[in-house]
């Protein structure tokens, strides 16, 4: 396909912040690197394109907080520091949940402004409805990113840029090693629905866990079924389920699972959306295609389930919900079989605690299998890119490969990575060096500090 060109006239951009680290990107990676950064000493400047911060949590409406806690008996809690106190605050606000569950039911609003707090707190600079369009490069080192948003186009400089952007954005551009498969797992369009009355004494605020453990392994049906929701009191025919979607009558779905802090409203993560959040047609295709099958299954449960008779579709996810797209190639990368075989590293400074869940690509619905693993340990040196200074890269877009990124996909994983990303940028601006240059034990002690998790528990 011949696509034309049109060059754009050279400019100047006015520069309207030089700060020690800028964070692009507001989700959990974001917002933890950006107070973690700030409170080691930084002066900090976060860029988000929403109009509010908590990413895949807020945004995504993922309200079922994932990676906190080991499935393992006893329960393991395996990320604290900036994101625990998040959480923590957003409890004493009945907004999110804090106990020893394999998720944690949150309300987006209170998380939504916790976060808000946690920024202004820690005195870092923020500018939404704000994209982190080319880093600014200054002899193979990223120095800054130039951004477009309302007042037009304008520049950052910072001698360290951490990209939590989840799809390395900033990574790709600067020219860094990234990776991508050839098939990516789907994405889900999460979605609320209200006024459902379910008959049941199920507490819907205790702790739910699948009965495995201590020792690591496969989580399998009947098991998986049984303990796959938290909001154990939503009853669903599963053989009817899928002889309506092999009738051609319901889109292709996971799950489904539900949960929520509210007795009348239920989350819903099910719809399965094929194809490439990094591609923006290819993202807008799947947004449509989300609302649209969303509306398919909310009818389906209004019809089938108990409870559900006098039930309605609330609100669709602000955006879809993206589970893979690119991957640093870094210095290092964690594998599958790192986190099977517990492999031990000496710059360790997070744990990983979710099972490797891999959501199938192919056309399958209910659900998959999952190992769950003992907590892990996950290196430094998968947020260094290769050959570019001045950048670390936390979320789901670090150095892994697939089976990994299945487990440490999840939103507390990434948390724990941004802040460890934030505390290692700080260092790096303090000493005047570059991010790779930063020592791993320095960085560890830092965090403990700012009570992060990085040892194994028990």
């Amino acid at each position: 396909m011949t696509v034309s060109i049109f060059r754009e006239a050279a400019r100047d951009v006015p520069v309207i912040a030089d700060v020690d680290v800028l964070v692009a990107g507001g989700g959990p990676a974001g917002v933890c690197a950006a107070v973690g950064a700030a409170r080691a000493g930084a002066r900090v400047f976060l860029v988000e394109r929403h109009g509010f911060l908590g990413g895949m949590w807020t945004a995504g409406m993922v309200l079922t907080l994932a990676g906190f806690n080991s499935w393992l008996r006893p329960y393991h809690r395996c990320v604290d520091g900036v994101a625990g106190e998040w959480i923590r605050r957003a409890a004493a606000e009945g907004g999110c949940q804090d106990h020893t569950g394999f998720v944690l039911n949150s309300d987006p609003e209170v998380m939504k402004r916790v976060a808000d707090e946690l920024i202004a707190e820690a005195g870092v600079e923020m500018l939404l409805h704000c994209w982190g369009a080319d880093p600014i490069m200054e002899g193979g080192a990223v120095r800054g990113l130039c951004v477009e948003n309302v007042d037009g186009r304008q520049s950052i400089r910072a001698r360290v840029v951490v990209d939590c952007t989840g799809d390395g954005d900033v990574m790709a551009r600067a020219g860094a090693a990234w990776t991508k498969g050839q098939s990516l797992q789907p994405m889900t369009m999460a979605f609320r629905m209200g006024n459902v009355h379910i008959v049941t004494d199920n507490d819907i605020s205790a702790p739910v866990s699948p009965p495995i453990g201590p020792e690591p392994g496969y989580l399998r049906e009947p098991t998986l079924s049984q303990y796959a929701s938290v909001r154990q009191d939503v009853i669903v025919d599963a053989d009817h389920m899928k002889a309506e979607r092999e009738a051609g009558r319901l889109p292709r779905y996971g799950g489904p699972w539900f949960g929520g802090l509210d007795r009348d409203v239920i989350w819903v993560n099910s719809t399965r959306v094929v194809g490439d959040a990094s591609d923006a047609k290819d993202l807008t295709r799947a947004e449509v295609q989300g609302r649209r099958e969303t509306a398919q299954i909310a009818g389906y449960f209004v019809r089938n389930l108990p409870g559900f008779e006098e039930a309605r579709l609330l609100h669709t996810a602000t955006q879809i919900g993206v589970r893979e797209t690119r991957r640093l190639k870094g210095v290092a990368t964690l594998t599958g079989e790192d986190i099977l075989q517990r492999r031990e590293c000496d710059d360790g400074i997070a744990l990983g605690c979710w099972p490797i869940d891999v959501h199938p690509t192919v056309e399958k619905v209910g659900h998959h299998a999952m190992y769950v693993p003992l907590p892990y340990r996950i290196p430094y040196r998968t947020m260094l890119p290769v050959g570019v200074g001045g950048l670390l890269v936390a979320g789901r877009c670090f150095s892994s490969d697939r089976d990994a990124l299945g487990s440490a996909r999840v939103g507390a994983t990434c948390a724990a990575l941004g802040h460890a990303a934030g505390v290692a940028a700080a260092l790096a601006a303090s000493d005047g060096v570059e991010p790779q240059a930063v020592e791993a034990s320095r960085l560890r002690e830092a965090l403990r500090a700012q009570s992060a998790i990085i040892d194994y528990p028990g």
